[in-house]
């Protein structure tokens, strides 16, 4: 669920928000969430740990501050917007704000070091690049921390970094990487959280590359504070107004899970797998003059495998063959067309394959175990899909079925 979203609903978010200022300046203080939100909604983070000398696989990598993402909020995901013509790192009165193509640094609020790429390996994406916050070693790695913004859904070239509703880019000056969100999982080391990786521009764009501030707070000097009326109230927002109805209930309808059904899914597929079986089956007894159904029922199955098998092969091969990170949207097509051909396959095997009537029988049982399994799938499963009851933390743990599930467990105080 986007910031935009959850800052136009009333408490949560919305009364963290409340008040603060519009426009990004020079010396605000903010919190970055990476708009792509998977697995896991996630923040730009960083802590004092340094990425280790040596990785188990024997790759080195530079030992410089670790920067990730963390999917909770922390006081160290807080970071600061400076210019890098000036030291200073409160905001000026009125505020400088930030805009398209400004090029800026960004620096760590706990730490105070600055973020950085350089050309070196990630930790688990070696074609990337390392992101982390420089540490002077005074060795021969000098800093590379100026980070071009690129405001994604800009109204004009000279649009200003606005709170929430701005998506942004980072793009490193010195290699034209852009900071992007990988969503492996560090070892025990990073402590579990995200990788975050500078990626080249020609790799293409992605809604892992967008950022938008979430959090927003002016860093005031002694005699800033006196003024911060006169610096918050120009610039308070209202995202109600900028939010529009329509753009709330489209995002709302985007939440659903495709989870699926996993008996469904598997008896597709093995639809398909029997009916091919059994086609090339039909099809060589025929070449040899032995015909095992009426010349209607061939001319039904044949049409069917044309317009069901067809299809989900028209819709499958192309993207298998592809050589590009494939989402589950690619394969739904397919899917639908494998669905079809089910309820065909299965009444073939009733009519024509279960001669008896014990074996006619014991085939309407198992249609009823299918079916009865499908269904407790279906409303075991129904709370991860449609969110229509709450779950404890072991009630949701025990709907994990796969290590690769990443189920987040919110812990509210």
């Amino acid at each position: 669920m986007s910031s935009a979203f959850q800052a136009s609903l009333e408490g949560g978010l919305a009364r963290i928000t409340q008040g603060q200022p519009l426009e990004v300046a020079y010396g605000s203080q903010v919190t970055l969430k990476n708009v792509f939100g998977k697995p896991v909604p996630c923040w730009l983070h960083s802590h004092q740990s340094t990425y280790p000398m040596i990785y188990e696989n024997g790759r080195g990598s530079s030992h410089q501050q670790q920067v990730t993402c963390y999917p909770f909020k922390d006081v160290n995901n807080w970071w600061i917007v400076k210019d890098p013509g000036r030291h200073q790192l409160v905001v000026s009165n009125p505020p400088r704000p930030v805009r398209h193509g400004d090029v800026v640094q960004l620096v760590h609020g706990m730490t105070t070091r600055f973020l950085n790429t350089h050309d070196v390996a990630a930790p688990l994406s070696p074609h990337s690049q390392e992101v982390s916050c420089y540490v002077d070693y005074n060795v021969s790695m000098p800093s590379q921390n100026l980070w071009r913004l690129d405001i994604v859904n800009r109204d004009s070239d000279a649009g200003v970094w606005k709170t929430i509703l701005s998506e942004v880019r980072l793009v490193h000056v010195n290699t034209s990487a852009v900071l992007k969100l990988s969503g492996a999982h560090l070892p025990d080391w990073g402590f579990r959280q995200l990788e975050v990786v500078g990626e080249k521009l020609s790799r293409g764009y992605h809604e892992s590359t967008v950022w938008n501030v979430e959090e927003h707070r002016y860093g005031k000097s002694q005699e800033q504070e006196e003024r911060e009326v006169e610096l918050h109230s120009p610039t308070q927002m209202d995202v109600h107004r900028n939010l529009s109805f329509l753009a709330r209930f489209l995002e709302l309808q985007a939440q659903i899970h495709l989870l699926g059904n996993v008996v469904i899914w598997a008896s597709a597929s093995l639809a398909t797998a029997v009916y091919t079986l059994l086609f090339f089956w039909y099809l060589l007894r025929r070449r040899r003059k032995i015909c095992d159904l009426p010349e209607d029922s061939w001319l039904r199955w044949v049409l069917a495998g044309a317009l069901c098998a067809g299809g989900w092969a028209v819709n499958y091969v192309p993207f298998f063959l592809m050589e590009k990170t494939l989402f589950l949207y690619h394969y739904l097509p397919a899917l639908t067309f494998q669905i079809l051909l089910l309820p065909v396959v299965l009444q073939h095997i009733s009519d024509h394959l279960c001669r008896t009537q014990l074996l006619r029988s014991l085939f309407s049982a198992l249609l009823v175990a299918w079916y009865s399994c499908a269904c407790h799938v279906f409303n075991t499963l129904r709370p991860l899909t449609y969110g229509d009851k709450s779950l404890s933390p072991s009630e949701l743990k025990a709907l994990r079925w796969k290590d690769s599930w990443d189920i987040l467990i919110r812990k509210y105080q």
